[in-house]
């Protein structure tokens, strides 16, 4: 795995969802090193000189494919603490920042049947993926479970449907907590999930920590083996 490395980086697009949520696209300004679907980077809002130490940073999911490196990366973050306030009042087309990258083993086997559980903005882990297996027209079979709070939460649409669209094995059931065409109004259920789950499927976990650890804890409840529940924790 590639040791992480310190880039600066120009933004290209700035993307406003609702309530306090944004997509950042970078331009890489020296080389990006490999990272795999999954894995996070370090963002620094204050200069960077490799002569001191880093600065202040937090850890956000990489939302661009492993093939785009080279020009794109990209990040979703929710303004939710003084730190994303201040890169979702700040950040703009056109500014300059620092990330360091990869980190992380929240990765995807190729050769396994994953349940991808996703609250909220805990969809971000697994743009990387679902961008990458486009690109490869993977015969992957992956079942993703997302749930919103209305259809101004429902983010990256696109993407989901281009999935569902060209992707022979790819599943995604949404749960809205207001009525949403096409989605299970209410929400997530852990219970149901498991309950049609196939029995040798890992499941992944990205979301609100309470919703994390009651999945986590409902899933282990139910004898899942503790190797098959992988979560995003950014540890």
């Amino acid at each position: 795995m590639a040791n992480p490395v310190k880039i600066k980086v120009k933004i290209t697009e700035v993307i406003r969802h609702a309530d306090g949520v944004a997509s950042y696209s970078f331009e890489p300004q020296n080389r990006v090193p490999k990272f795999r679907a999954g894995q996070f980077l370090h963002l620094a809002l204050d200069d960077y000189n490799p002569q001191s130490q880093w600065p202040e940073s937090r850890v956000f999911s990489i939302a661009s494919a492993p093939s785009e490196r080279r020009k794109k990366l990209g990040i979703t973050i929710s303004a939710k603490g003084p730190f994303t306030e201040r890169i979702y009042g700040t950040l703009e087309e056109g500014n300059e920042c620092w990330l360091k990258l990869p980190y992380g083993d929240f990765l995807f086997p190729p050769d396994k049947h994953l349940t991808l559980i996703a609250g909220g903005v805990g969809i971000t882990p697994y743009l990387s993926l679902l961008k990458q297996m486009l690109e490869e027209k993977s015969d992957q079979n992956v079942t993703l479970y997302y749930g919103v709070r209305s259809a101004d939460h429902y983010l990256f649409r696109d993407l989901l449907d281009a999935c569902q669209e060209e992707l022979p094995n790819f599943k995604l059931v949404v749960y809205s907590e207001t009525e949403l065409p096409d989605a299970e109004q209410g929400y997530l259920s852990i219970e149901a999930i498991h309950a049609t789950a196939e029995s040798d499927t890992l499941f992944y976990l990205s979301g609100p920590p309470i919703m994390i650890n009651n999945f986590r804890s409902y899933l282990l409840d139910q004898a899942v083996a503790p190797d098959a529940v992988v979560v995003d924790d950014w540890e």
